[in-house]
């Protein structure tokens, strides 16, 4: 039987890092379609693409991520290109605005569009009136919708979009992350050496909530003395981090390891963690949130027990009292009342990390989501 043709036209893909360029890679990596990727050119990224299953094509948009009015014209350019090229049964776009490309080529060509959205995007633009309005467009006018979690579903159904027209595929985490002893060479190299270990790994934003585990640090230091604060990752919010760190006088507990580059070296960092804990919440400027949070999947893989910032779509990655706790995130009283009493209930940890490990290695498995996905395009593909 003919497989159903998938063009998937995104702004972010690996080697790029973050959650979204995951999402779609392994979503990719794990369907049964005809799957086809345009995507924006990286640094390092012919290495990569050399050992991909699945089609891509590398475009001059978006490069690194960085936007600009001539990206734009680039994409719509290629992807028109491509859409003739390849000729799919649908095509997906990873991202809202993006999106009005897939609204134009159907009045041009009646060509069939999906719009896979993530959160934050269905909340950045509901303040600029034209930018709302057009949203609206691309989502109803769309063939499908595919949510990361039911938070986002809810934010899309706000929308004005029929609710069989929306399927939830929740992100998933890769098979590579595993419990494994703490690596002794990063024990020296951080500094950890007999310390209860705090770990955030993830973009350094401001959403994530970094800021209010190192103002909760004092507070949980005068409970648990050998506690460190291991920061993993990069980026804007670095500088003002260590300042903060400073300004409580919390320095010498916090370690900042820089970025990870791969799957590997990120599960062994996880597995220095005595505790995961990343206090995300929502920001009003551009509706910044987290979706999902796949950060505390992988945490869960790798048997650490999490804190989590209750907000968002993060309630449905982390269970309150059954995989995890759930804190108030712009609180860091709350915040560290919740390490210290996990910290002192060795039986209630090993009861969260138990379900999260199990949860996590069985519904939050790229095959089986892959799965779900491949049904909800031969679905569309058929209407």
């Amino acid at each position: 039987m003919k497989k159903t043709k998938v063009l998937l036209i995104t702004g972010v893909f690996p080697p790029g890092i973050g959650g979204m360029q995951s999402y779609y890679h392994y979503l990719c990596m794990h369907s049964q379609l005809d799957v086809t990727v345009l995507a924006p050119h990286y640094e390092g990224d012919e290495a990569f693409d050399k050992e991909l299953p699945y089609k891509i094509i590398r475009g001059n948009f978006f490069e690194n991520e960085r936007v600009n009015v001539s990206s734009w014209w680039n994409l719509f350019k290629m992807s028109r290109q491509v859409s003739k090229e390849v000729n799919p049964d649908v095509t997906i776009y990873g991202y809202i605005l993006i999106g009005f490309i897939g609204l134009l080529l159907k009045w041009m060509t009646g060509r069939k569009y999906l719009i896979s959205t993530h959160g934050k995007d269905m909340l950045e633009f509901r303040s600029i009136p034209i930018l709302h309005q057009i949203v609206q467009l691309i989502l109803r006018k769309a063939d499908g919708i595919l949510t990361n979690s039911e938070y986002t579903r809810q934010l899309v159904l706000d929308y004005g979009v029929k609710p069989a027209n929306i399927a939830l595929i929740y992100p998933g985490v890769d098979s590579l992350f595993n419990p494994e002893p703490k690596a002794e060479s990063l024990i020296e190299k951080y500094g950890l050496t007999n310390q209860y270990v705090l770990i955030t790994t993830g973009r350094l934003v401001r959403r994530k909530g970094h800021d209010m585990v190192i103002e909760a640090l004092p507070r949980i230091a005068e409970q648990i003395p050998e506690v460190t604060y291991l920061i993993v990752g990069d980026g804007p919010e670095r500088e003002r981090l260590g300042q903060l760190a400073i300004a409580h006088g919390v320095q010498d507990r916090v370690v900042f390891t820089g970025s990870i580059s791969t799957t590997e070296d990120l599960s062994t960092h996880y597995n220095l963690g005595d505790q995961f804990i990343m206090s995300s919440r929502v920001l009003k400027i551009k509706g910044n949130v987290e979706g999902f949070g796949i950060v505390y999947m992988e945490a869960a893989s790798c048997r650490v027990p999490i804190i989590a910032g209750d907000s968002g779509g993060v309630r449905e990655a982390v269970l309150d009292g059954q995989t995890g706790v759930l804190v108030q995130p712009g609180e860091p009283a709350a915040i560290a009342e919740a390490v210290i009493q996990l910290y002192r209930d060795p039986e209630r940890r090993q009861a969260l990390i138990d379900n999260a490990y199990t949860r996590a290695k069985s519904e939050f498995q790229y095959p089986y989501l892959a799965g779900k996905m491949d049904a909800f395009l031969n679905e569309v593909s058929k209407k």
